[in-house]
C-alpha cells in the first residue's frame, strides 16, 4: 500500500489539469438506474427506485438464515433492542440531536476545520432563513436541556437549513452555486417515501409501484393516497379491512410478542374492526392498542380509543422497530414525536435521515474532496444514531445508503454527460447544467481557500491541523469535526494505517462495518461487482485525472465482496457494495496502477 505522504503528493496535483475532460470514448448508458428514473409516490407514476432495495421483499418473506444461524429479520431487530439498550448518555444526545436536526445541517461538521467557513459562505441558517448579509456562522452544538419544554423545545433545529443562494438583504452568496447543487441537483427526486409505502404496505410484489401498468382493476397500490391519509382521530373511517386484506404477514414477526389487543399477528399486521364481543370482553371499554395515541414530552401515554365498527389500524408489514418489540429502548423525549395515528404513513424501510444525510454528504464531498472520508464518517454516524435512536434497524440504514448513493451518482452524472453517454466540457457555459456544476465545485474551493488565507484548501487543511497540534482545541468546529477526521484516518502514516478501524469489516465503531452491520447470510452465492456506469462521478473531483474507466475499477476493487444481506440479488444491484471511504482512501491494490499513471 501507497504511503500516507506519497498519496498526499499527488492527491491533487493535477486537479488543475484536469478540469476539463478529456476526449475519450462514451462510456454505456446508464440503466440502474437511468437518467430519467421516477419516484413519485402519485400511484399512476409509481418509483423505479424501488428496484434498487427490491430484495428486502426476499428477506421479510424468509428470514434466511445468517451465519450465526438466526434470521436476518430477527437479528436486525434484535441489534436495535442490544444497541438501544446498551446505550450511553452521550449516544442518547446524539440520536435525539441526528433526528430533531435537519439532516444537510447535521452532516456539515464532517467538514471539520472547514466547517465555519463553509457555512458562512453558504449562509448556513438553524432557523430556516438566511442571515440578511454575510455573518459569521458556527455549527451548533447542542445539550439534551436544549430539547427540553422548558427550554428550545423537541423540535429545535428541525427548520435548520444547509444554505440559501441569496441572503436575506438578496445579494448572492459566496456559495450560491453550491447552495444550488446540494439544495436541488443532488437532491433532485431523492424521496424515500415510494420505498417506505412500497414496504410498509406490501402486497407480495413491487410491481405495482415499479411499473404501474401492471396494476389489474380493483387491486389496490401500496401508493394510493387512502393509507396516508387515514388518522386514527380525525380519519377513523379513511381504512377498512378490505384496503389491508392484501398485506403480507412477514415470516419473522413469528419471533416476536403479538400484543394482546390484536389477538393474531395478522389483525396485528392488517389492523381490525373492533366488534361489541371484544367491548364486552373488555369490560365495556373501548379498545386500545400500543403506540396508537399521543405521548407528552415525558412519555406518558394517552391511547386513542375505539368502539364498535372502528377500524383499529395494525403495524403494516414494514414497522418501526419499537412497534415490533417493547424492549427497543426509545429515548424519553423521543416518544412525544412518534407518528401516533397512522402507523400505515410511518414504514421503517428505507430511513429517509439516512438517505438525505448520505446524500448531502456526497454532495459536499463532491465539492470539497479534501474532506471526503470524514464526511462519510458523518453520514455513516447519523444512521448509526437511527438505530440508537429505536427509529430504524441496520437494514433500514443500509438501504437509505443505498438509495442516496445511487441517486447523488445518477444526479450528477445527468448533468456532466450527454444522453449517449459522453462527458460534456463542464467549463463550457453552453452546457449549462454541467458548467453549473463546474462553478459549484471550483466556486467552493476558492472560496474555502481564500476565507482560510491560503492558496489551496490542502493547505488550509495543513496549516489548521499543524496549529491544533501546536494548541490544542481552538473553537467549536475543531471539536465537531476532529472526531471525524480521526476516525477517517486521513493522515495515517504506512505504520498506523491498519489501525483505521473504518476500514475494518469487524470493528463496530467504523464506517466499512456499519455498510452491514455484518449481516453476512449463511448461503449465498459469489457474485462479482457490478459497478453501475455513473457510480464513478462520486470520485470526479476526488481523482480528477483518471479516466471513467479507471475512477470505475477503483469502485470495483474496493468494493464489499458478495454474500450480505440486502447488498446483492436487487433488480438493480452494485450500489450496496461500494466502498467508498476505501475507494477514496486509496485502500487497494489499484493504486500500484494509479502511481504509474501519476508518474507518466
Amino acid at each position: 500500500m501507497l504511503s500516507a505522504a506519497f498519496l498526499k503528493s499527488w492527491r491533487y496535483a493535477a486537479l488543475g489539469a484536469a478540469l476539463v475532460p478529456v476526449a475519450a470514448q462514451a462510456g454505456g448508458v446508464p440503466t440502474t438506474p437511468p437518467v430519467n428514473f421516477t419516484n413519485s409516490t402519485t400511484p399512476t407514476v409509481g418509483s423505479t427506485i424501488v428496484n434498487l432495495l427490491d430484495s428486502y421483499a426476499r428477506l421479510m418473506l424468509f428470514d434466511p438464515k445468517l451465519r450465526n444461524g438466526v434470521g436476518v429479520m430477527e437479528q436486525n431487530i434484535k441489534t436495535v433492542i442490544g444497541m438501544t439498550r446498551a446505550r450511553t448518555a452521550a449516544e442518547t444526545l446524539a440520536a435525539i440531536h441526528d433526528d430533531r436536526t435537519a439532516q444537510p445541517y447535521s452532516v456539515l461538521n464532517g467538514l471539520g476545520p472547514l466547517t465555519s467557513s463553509f457555512m458562512t459562505g453558504i449562509a448556513s441558517s438553524t432557523t430556516g432563513t438566511p442571515p440578511m448579509s454575510l455573518t459569521p456562522t458556527s455549527y451548533v452544538i447542542t445539550t439534551l436541556q436544549d430539547y427540553a419544554p422548558s427550554a428550545k423545545g423537541i423540535n429545535y433545529q428541525t427548520g435548520a437549513t444547509i444554505g440559501f443562494t441569496t441572503f436575506g438583504d438578496g445579494t448572492a452568496t459566496p456559495l450560491a452555486s453550491a447552495a444550488n447543487f446540494l439544495n436541488n441537483t443532488i437532491r433532485a427526486n431523492a424521496s424515500t417515501e415510494p420505498p417506505k409505502r412500497t414496504f410498509e404496505r406490501f402486497m407480495g410484489s413491487t410491481g405495482p409501484v415499479t411499473n404501474p401498468a401492471s396494476i389489474t382493476p380493483g387491486v389496490i397500490s401500496p401508493l394510493d393516497p387512502r393509507y396516508a391519509n387515514y388518522n386514527a382521530v380525525t380519519n377513523k373511517a379513511g381504512l377498512t379491512t378490505a384496503d389491508t386484506a392484501q398485506f403480507v404477514i412477514p415470516f419473522y414477526f413469528s419471533s416476536f410478542s403479538v400484543p394482546p389487543a390484536y389477538f393474531n399477528t395478522v389483525n396485528w399486521v392488517r389492523g381490525f374492526t373492533v366488534t361489541q364481543t371484544m367491548v364486552d370482553a373488555n369490560g365495556g371499554k373501548p379498545i386500545t392498542v400500543p403506540e396508537v395515541g399521543s405521548f407528552d414530552p415525558s412519555a406518558n401515554f394517552t391511547p386513542t380509543p375505539f368502539n364498535v365498527g372502528d377500524y383499529v389500524p395494525g403495524i403494516g408489514t414494514g414497522p418501526r422497530p419499537y412497534r415490533l418489540s417493547t424492549a427497543v429502548n426509545v429515548p424519553t423525549l423521543l416518544w412525544q414525536i412518534t407518528n401516533g395515528t397512522n402507523p400505515y404513513a410511518d414504514g421503517a424501510f428505507v430511513s429517509g435521515h439516512t438517505n438525505l444525510a448520505y446524500n448531502q454528504a456526497l454532495g459536499l464531498a463532491f465539492l470539497v474532496p479534501q474532506q471526503y472520508p470524514s464526511l462519510l464518517v458523518r453520514a455513516a454516524d447519523l444512521g448509526n444514531n437511527r438505530i440508537l435512536a429505536g427509529m430504524h434497524s441496520p437494514l433500514d440504514v443500509i438501504g437509505g445508503r443505498t438509495e442516496a448513493t445511487a441517486i447523488a451518482a445518477t444526479n450528477i452524472y445527468n448533468a456532466l454527460y450527454d444522453a449517449n453517454g459522453n462527458r460534456l466540457d463542464w467549463t463550457n457555459p453552453a452546457n449549462a447544467a454541467a458548467f453549473a456544476v463546474y462553478q459549484a465545485f471550483t466556486q467552493t474551493q476558492k472560496y474555502l481557500a481564500q476565507s482560510c488565507g491560503t492558496r489551496s484548501v490542502e493547505t488550509c487543511i495543513a496549516r489548521v491541523q499543524a496549529d491544533h497540534d501546536t494548541h490544542g482545541d481552538r473553537d467549536d468546529d475543531d471539536r465537531a469535526g476532529r472526531d471525524d477526521d480521526d476516525h477517517a484516518g486521513r493522515d495515517h502514516d504506512d505504520h498506523h494505517d491498519h489501525e483505521d478501524f473504518n476500514l475494518d469489516p469487524d470493528d463496530t465503531r467504523g464506517y466499512t462495518y456499519r455498510l452491514t452491520y455484518g449481516f453476512a447470510l449463511a448461503a449465498a452465492m459469489h457474485v462479482p461487482e457490478t459497478v453501475p456506469v455513473q457510480a464513478q462521478v462520486l470520485l470526479l473531483t476526488r481523482f480528477p485525472y483518471l479516466t471513467d474507466q479507471q475512477r470505475t475499477e477503483i469502485l470495483r476493487d474496493t468494493a464489499l465482496p458478495s454474500g450480505f444481506a440486502l447488498l446483492d440479488g436487487n433488480t438493480w444491484d452494485g450500489w450496496g457494495r461500494l466502498n467508498l471511504y476505501a475507494a477514496v482512501n486509496g485502500y487497494a491494490p489499484f493504486f500500484r496502477a494509479v502511481r504509474a499513471v501519476t508518474e507518466r
